[in-house]
């Protein structure tokens, strides 16, 4: 059964109760984490037993989830993040656009957890509709830490770049957003 569900831009992924997380819908850009790129859920036949299982890395399991336009994130039982789908503007946080989950050996071990920042774990993950952002914890302190797309100033760092789309924007660069 399903503990949690996020739906995207015409996707959906669900945690369930095993901690695995299944996505369906419209499979273009990596979105449903499959390794493809093919739409699930329109046909018979692919739901249920035969939806493939997301693959977070070897003993990973999923403990928040967020789907945003046409990337998803989760938050694994190590309190590390992962992202996949389209990568533009930086919105999957690996410091470059690319699209991640829709080519073999893209998922699993070979996706890396994004770097939000020495000894800062997360709590929670949302995602817009070109942005990601993280509540993380260093044990005494909570941070709000966003990237992607920030044309309109959206991820709150007094600027209006992309961040996450370079390499050096990630990890102990990333701006904080100032909520209090």
């Amino acid at each position: 059964t399903a503990k949690a569900l996020s739906l995207g831009a015409d996707f959906s992924c669900a945690i369930l109760d095993n901690d695995s997380v299944k996505c369906w819908g419209e499979g273009s850009g990596g979105r449903l984490g499959t390794g493809n790129n093919n739409d699930l859920g329109d046909g018979g036949g692919e739901m249920g037993d035969s939806l493939p299982v997301v693959s977070l890395g070897t003993g990973r399991t999923a403990k928040r989830l967020a789907v945003g336009s046409t990337h998803s994130c989760v938050i694994l039982d190590n309190d590390s993040v992962k992202c996949w789908g389209n990568g533009g503007n930086g919105r999957l946080g690996y410091g470059n656009g690319n699209t991640l989950g829709d080519g073999a050996g893209e998922m699993g071990d070979s996706l890396a957890a994004i770097n939000i920042g020495t000894g800062i774990t997360a709590k929670r993950v949302v995602t817009g509709l070109d942005s990601t952002c993280v509540i993380g914890t260093d044990g005494s302190d909570d941070y709000v830490r966003c990237w992607g797309y920030n044309f309109y100033g959206t991820l709150g760092i007094g600027n209006t770049n992309d961040i996450g789309d370079n390499a050096g924007e990630m990890g102990n660069s990333l701006g904080i957003t100032e909520l209090w």
